[in-house]
């Protein structure tokens, strides 16, 4: 991994204004994908009785995700290292998450589908919204404050990884 870093800190001069406020709308971005992929298992967790639990563990992660990123956009006087290599290379990927999101929430409450919401679950997860918060929780430096959010997210990652075997287990097709 790259080990140059950006710093999010005011009083830093090795982070310009500019690259602080992108960086500022990506965070807000982030949290708003974090919602919207909670919107959409909950969704599930209504549609799908059977896998209620399962649907609404992960939303509840998905929610803790975005809390976490709040914590993160409020702390204006702390060093964050965030790894470069991690932040997306810009607003679209994220906003075009965002809009697939939204379409797939109304298709979902219309059309409801078992295997497509599995299938979809577990496309959405190796997104890469959600790839760049799992980089973040698992490279995050070193720093207390990075030990602090790796300790409250504890398992609430690889939601990939917990998508797959369930649908493996309960026999729902994969694409």
């Amino acid at each position: 991994m790259d080990s140059f870093f950006f710093y999010i800190a005011p009083q830093n001069y090795l982070f310009s204004k500019v690259m602080k406020d992108e960086l500022s709308l990506l965070i807000e971005e982030a949290i708003k994908l974090e919602l919207y992929v909670s919107k959409l298992y909950m969704v599930f967790y209504r549609k799908f009785p059977d896998d209620g639990k399962f649907w609404w563990k992960l939303a509840i992660e998905e929610q803790n995700h975005a809390a976490l990123l709040k914590t993160v956009r409020q702390m204006n006087n702390t060093h964050i290292k965030i790894p470069a290599d991690i932040v997306p290379a810009g607003l679209t990927e994220l906003t075009d998450s965002i809009k697939m999101l939204m379409e797939a929430i109304e298709e979902f409450e219309v059309r409801p589908d078992r295997t497509r919401a599995f299938q979809f679950a577990f496309k959405v997860e190796h997104s890469a919204g959600e790839l760049h918060y799992e980089s973040f929780m698992k490279y995050a430096s070193e720093s207390r404050l990075n030990s602090v959010f790796r300790k409250l997210n504890g398992d609430d990652i690889n939601h990939a990884g917990r998508i797959q075997p369930y649908m493996i287990d309960h026999h729902i097709p994969q694409e």
